[in-house]
């Protein structure tokens, strides 16, 4: 029985030795993620080339860090007349496969007609769209009004421009996947380091990263800010690193305005 007894506390310190070796690591060097599917990043930033009711719109984008933009374009209307166009917007996501863009322009300008002196002319329209991460696309519909008017003969017409669908490209290489790359030292169980966040059109947004690992737990609790961009990214995320790999359990921020949630990411 002695010698039953032995080998039974001889098996136990092995099990214990062995777990141990299989704990998860604390976090220090270089890890790359990549994220897609529900956990998106959409930066919505080109240009566009869109036409409705003899208007051709032209314009570009580019998105602020709470995802919203402002900006001006080029307009004409049916070939004769170049005029100013003024556009507005955001994007936000209502639920983790759900990301809207609300845009809204506004275009005025003028035609000369000789001897009738000038008429003016003024349009609305405002698109209300989502996007289609499988086909590539923000789909959706326009609508909106125009009004014209030639103050020579005192005359003035507005007329509401029927809602229609919309189905507008979007920019070369936005797929809406991105990669979180963290660079980490250790200082007792607290860390800090850099990092960055890569958009698939090659935006990148630099970090800084600070947080705690708990020896009890082997979890590394990390918070990714981003330098000199007004917090276009901040990140707060819960991992392991096994096998020198580091293993996201849980995600949640913001980035470009839209809500980023996700729990055991594989």
């Amino acid at each position: 029985m002695t010698n039953l007894r032995k080998l039974t506390v001889l098996a136990g310190l092995m099990g214990l030795c062995s777990s141990s070796n299989l704990r998860a690591e604390m976090a220090s060097g270089s890890f790359t993620n990549t994220f897609n599917n529900d956990v998106r990043i959409w930066d919505i930033s080109g240009s566009y080339n869109e036409g409705v009711e003899g208007f051709a719109l032209n314009y570009t984008i580019n998105m602020d860090q709470s995802g919203k933009f402002t900006g001006h374009g080029s307009t004409t209307v049916e070939g004769f007349a170049n005029m100013d166009l003024a556009f507005w917007g955001s994007v936000h996501n209502v639920s983790s496969n759900v990301t809207r863009v609300n845009l809204s322009l506004r275009l005025k300008g003028s035609i000369d007609m000789g001897s009738q002196g000038s008429m003016y002319v003024r349009a609305t329209l405002n698109e209300k769209l989502e996007i289609d991460a499988a086909a590539g696309s923000m789909v959706g519909t326009m609508g909106g009004s125009a009004s014209v008017s030639i103050p020579s003969l005192h005359r003035s017409v507005t007329q509401r421009i029927p809602v229609s669908d919309v189905d507008t490209s979007l920019p070369v290489g936005m797929t809406g996947n991105w990669d979180l790359t963290l660079n980490v030292q250790t200082n007792g169980t607290h860390y800090t380091g850099t990092g960055d966040v890569t958009l698939s059109n090659g935006r990148t947004v630099p970090l800084v990263a600070t947080g705690t690992y708990g020896v009890k737990t082997d979890i590394s609790r990390l918070t990714l800010k981003s330098v000199g961009t007004n917090g276009i990214v901040h990140l707060g995320l819960t991992s392991t690193v096994q096998g020198g790999q580091l293993q996201i359990q849980r995600l949640l921020g913001r980035a470009l305005g839209q809500t980023l949630r996700s729990q055991q990411l594989p």
